[in-house]
């Protein structure tokens, strides 16, 4: 009986590691495609990103929110900037209003709270934490072996080596945290770019703007998998704290 205990949870484990690997590859290439669909579309207002920012900056941040210019698929938002790229700017396709919506979303977020704020600082901290991942892994890992094979004093050989063992995963969970997080973050400031949104498109142009954010979201949840799954070599590489 046990045999076939094993045995299904073997096939199960695997049917979830394909299914995970292939949420962690497919994602990029399907956020690419839609967006390539979504940017075709002009708004039935005609109205281009400029022209819509300023709309959403005098509704909603009393005018404070200032534009600047950036490179090409760098759109973001930092400290009251929206900063676009000249694609993004001057277009009026309904993939352009949905990502600078997306980035409003992120000065609504700012200005009615602290979360991106505690993020930012948290992603700064644990980038500084990367910095020792690997080393406290390899070193934790020769001084267990050390220890194991008495080759070096192994009682405090081995708790050292298994001290930096348990850091190195610590920074590991600590990365897989963050990225969830953000997952919410991103989440929530699709959510406010669809209420920004409602007051310029109608239903069909509300429905391409929510399937290319809920597209662009995935990459987030990839980009976790891709963390989680790192250490298996199996999926391509990505970075812990970005």
């Amino acid at each position: 009986m046990w045999t076939y205990v094993i045995i299904g949870v073997v096939v199960v484990l695997a049917v979830l590691l394909c299914v995970a690997l292939a949420i962690a590859s497919s994602p990029f290439e399907n956020y690419k495609q839609k967006f390539d669909k979504v940017n075709q579309m002009p708004n039935s207002m005609r109205l281009n990103t400029l022209e819509y920012v300023d709309e959403i900056n005098k509704a909603y941040f009393g005018g404070k929110l200032r534009v600047a210019q950036t490179s090409e698929y760098d759109d973001h938002y930092s400290g009251g900037v929206v900063a676009l790229s000249s694609q993004t700017m001057y277009s009026n396709s309904l993939a352009s209003l949905a990502i600078v919506s997306h980035e409003l979303g992120h000065a609504r977020q700012d200005a009615t709270g602290d979360t991106l704020k505690k993020h930012f600082r948290m992603r700064r901290a644990g980038r500084v934490c990367g910095l020792f991942f690997m080393p406290l892994l390899i070193i934790g890992a020769v001084l267990s072996i050390l220890g194991v094979f008495n080759i070096l004093p192994s009682v405090i050989t081995l708790t050292i080596g298994l001290v930096c063992m348990g850091l190195s995963l610590l920074i590991f969970l600590f990365a897989i945290v963050l990225k969830y997080k953000e997952i919410k973050i991103e989440r929530q400031a699709s959510d406010y770019a669809m209420d920004f949104l409602k007051d310029v498109l109608n239903t069909k142009e509300l429905k391409a703007c929510k399937e290319l954010l809920n597209s662009a979201r995935l990459t987030y949840w990839a980009s976790l998998i891709r963390t989680m799954l790192s250490w298996t070599r199996l999926t391509p590489k990505d970075t812990m704290f970005k």
